[in-house]
């Protein structure tokens, strides 16, 4: 796929036409094989939004082709919600998750093996572009249609390159603006599809004066991503990289933000059994909504059009129905909207990947 954004130009033929563009070209990824991207419900869902605000379509799955989705499907539905209602054990497999402290953030089990990014072969622009083709039939689907309409003019072309921040797996770079993302060239030799949660934040964020709302946000939007990409590859969860690792840290967080007795993944849940179950207790927390991912005086800022036009599509309302403000209630909004978010079958498999369940 060419590197160079589509033209700026009215934004249903902008849309549609990317649309078509990443549909002739997928899949694009070399090495991910069985992979289909079906054109999905959130795709219809965007096109029709750029007609009107006030669509609303329920969001699309694509359910994943592999040997785990085939063990799955021998699980009838009351078996798969007895697993995903369990409470939180320990992963199997610690070193699929952080252990040591990384740019001044600890690790969640300290006691897995020394974090290293992948070394080997690097990978070039023009594979970093394809690779934005698997956000396609996920929650980043959205703000994929919406960078390649010229929508986010502001972020230019994706690259590598020095980061603003060292630690920033995606974002401002060294001597750019503020506006433009770069990729951390730390992590050029890693599976580019390890790249795409973060894509998906860096495509929908605001910039570094980001509060606890937004940042916890778009941090779950990129969890619920890697999940949806799991269900589809669960080798992708195995390859304890310090990115696999960095991106896996934070879809347990996520898979394990669950009341009690629940199989629903909910951002908000006060009396949750713990994200991170025989973790570093520092790092513990009875949801999602409550890990310190920004700080929370900043929160209050208005929601751009993007980032509500993927929550609509996410929940299957209309973008009218969508909160205006990054704030507390954003939080319990996306509990009560995101019910139907995850398939419990998606929900299965990514678990699985991670080696949360058996």
């Amino acid at each position: 796929m060419a590197s160079a954004m589509l033209a700026a130009r009215s934004a249903p033929a902008a849309t549609k036409r990317a649309v078509r563009r990443v549909r002739r070209d997928r899949p694009t990824l070399s090495g991910v094989p069985g992979v289909v991207l079906k054109r999905s419900a959130v795709t219809q869902h965007v096109v029709a939004c750029s007609r009107s605000s006030d669509c609303g379509m329920a969001p699309g799955t694509v359910e994943p082709v592999t040997e785990h989705q085939d063990r799955d499907r021998t699980e009838d539905s009351d078996q798969v919600h007895g697993l995903l209602a369990a409470p939180p054990q320990p992963p199997l497999d610690r070193s699929r998750f952080s252990a040591e402290t990384l740019f001044g953030q600890p690790g969640i089990y300290p006691d897995g093996p020394p974090m290293a990014p992948a070394a080997g072969v690097e990978h070039s622009e023009a594979e970093l572009i394809a690779a934005l083709a698997q956000l396609e039939g996920t929650v980043g689907e959205v703000a994929l249609y919406a960078y390649r309409s010229g929508r986010l003019p502001d972020i230019g072309e994706l690259a590598y390159g020095a980061s603003a921040s060292a630690g920033r797996i995606v974002g401002p770079g060294a001597n750019d603006t503020v506006g433009r993302r770069v990729v951390n060239e730390r992590y050029r030799a890693e599976d580019p599809r390890l790249l795409l949660p973060s894509l998906v934040h860096a495509l929908l964020w605001s910039g570094p004066d980001a509060g606890h709302a937004e940042e916890t946000l778009l941090h779950a939007l990129g969890a619920y991503a890697h999940a949806q990409l799991l269900a589809r590859d669960p080798e992708l969860g195995s390859q304890r990289t310090e990115l696999a690792r960095r991106q896996n840290s934070i879809t347990i967080t996520l898979l394990n933000s669950r009341r009690p007795g629940s199989a629903i993944v909910t951002l908000v849940a006060a009396d949750g059994p713990g994200t991170i179950p025989g973790g570093a207790p520092a790092m513990q927390t009875p949801d999602f909504w409550s890990v310190p991912f920004g700080p929370r005086d900043r929160d209050g800022d208005p929601m751009g059009s993007v980032v509500r036009e993927t929550l609509a599509a996410a929940a299957g309302v209309a973008v009218r129905a969508v909160p205006a403000t990054f704030d507390h209630d954003l939080g319990v909004w996306c509990s009560d909207a995101f019910v139907k978010l995850f398939d419990p079958r998606v929900q299965l498999t990514s678990a699985r990947a991670l080696g949360l369940l058996v």
